[in-house]
């Protein structure tokens, strides 16, 4: 008896998901990637916490081991759009995480149903499992459906991941337009995020030049407000919920004027700072600016330079980041 009631349990604590358990808060973007075997675009179909009776995970590094049973087993049902890395012809797969289900701050993997992500996720023991568990690992994408990621493989993943969050699609998610989105990763900069904003201004979707709108004006805390005066009075009260109003608008730029030289003078190295500056809305400002990035960084033509021609403006399609001389076309 003793011997059968043994087997149970062995076997009962044998079949545990059999997944490294990773926290790692110190894990860069490139490190994620190299531990990655597999990188997914996907709509989560559903998702819940399995029943593991004899789980048992470490918890945090110096944490109180009575907080492990704070700690579930989370599988997310995901329909796969793209396979950006590895192979898998399965069309419906499971990716497993350990997930914290106490109180707690902080960025970390939190999804719902129908939502569009990307996973980096490794395979242990035949399972998906993401890199890391809890902190963020999976990345939403609103920017709608897509059957590839922007440019190749010879480009970095990360610089990939950032132009899909903005290569928008007729089925964008209605997201897009209430939160500011990021590129994850950072590959992309403010500077060529900029470009992109610049593009969506001419958006035929009102929501989205809005959204473009706003970011700019709040890009960088340089007192941007290069779409403010095209904007319909209309359009402008639509800005109360992100509390940015004219009074607070000329605030920002009349500070930003006053330490505009102050700035650039003060350049710490990364001349996206530098190429914000040539695109101020003071002409003034903007010329004395383009003269010294001239003089800098001769034949740099991804600037605001010379100082009398439109600001730069880019539309991300499968080539990547491309300049939108004229108006968006009508097909995308």
């Amino acid at each position: 008896m003793r011997w059968i009631l043994a087997c149970i349990l062995f076997s009962l604590t044998a079949c545990g998901p059999g997944l490294e358990f990773n926290v790692s808060q110190d894990m860069s973007g490139d490190q994620m990637v190299q531990r990655a075997t597999h990188i997914f675009v996907g709509v989560i179909e559903k998702q819940a916490f399995e029943s593991w009776p004899f789980l048992s995970v470490p918890g945090f590094p110096g944490g109180d081991p009575k907080d492990r049973q704070y700690w579930r087993v989370l599988r997310r049902q995901v329909r796969v759009e793209i396979v950006v890395k590895g192979i898998e012809p399965r069309k419906l797969i499971d990716i497993y995480e350990f997930f914290w289900t106490g109180g707690t701050t902080g960025d970390w993997n939190s999804t719902h149903d129908k939502e569009r992500d990307i996973f980096l996720v490794r395979v242990e023991n035949g399972r998906f499992h993401v890199v890391r568990d809890w902190w963020r690992s999976i990345f939403p994408i609103y920017s709608g459906s897509h059957t590839r990621l922007p440019l190749d493989d010879s480009r970095p993943f990360w610089e990939r991941a950032g132009l899909l969050t903005w290569w928008i699609r007729s089925d964008h998610g209605w997201e897009f337009e209430k939160l500011p989105r990021k590129g994850p990763g950072g590959a992309l900069g403010v500077w060529r995020t900029a470009k992109i904003l610049r593009g969506l201004l001419r958006h035929p979707d009102r929501d989205v030049r809005l959204f473009a709108c706003g970011e700019l004006l709040e890009l960088g805390d340089v007192g941007q407000d290069e779409c403010w005066g095209s904007l319909p009075e209309e359009d402008r009260k639509a800005f109360t919920a992100r509390r940015l109003t004219l009074e607070k608008l000329l605030k920002a730029h009349a500070s930003f004027q006053e330490r505009a030289r102050e700035r650039w003078d003060a350049w710490s190295g990364d001349r996206d700072e530098l190429k914000i500056l040539t695109t101020v809305n003071d002409q003034r400002l903007r010329r004395d600016f383009c003269r010294s990035y001239e003089l800098r960084f001769p034949g740099d033509t991804d600037a605001g330079c010379p100082a009398d021609k439109p600001l730069p403006a880019t539309i991300v399609t499968e080539n990547g980041d491309v300049p939108l001389p004229g108006p968006w076309p009508q097909q995308q």
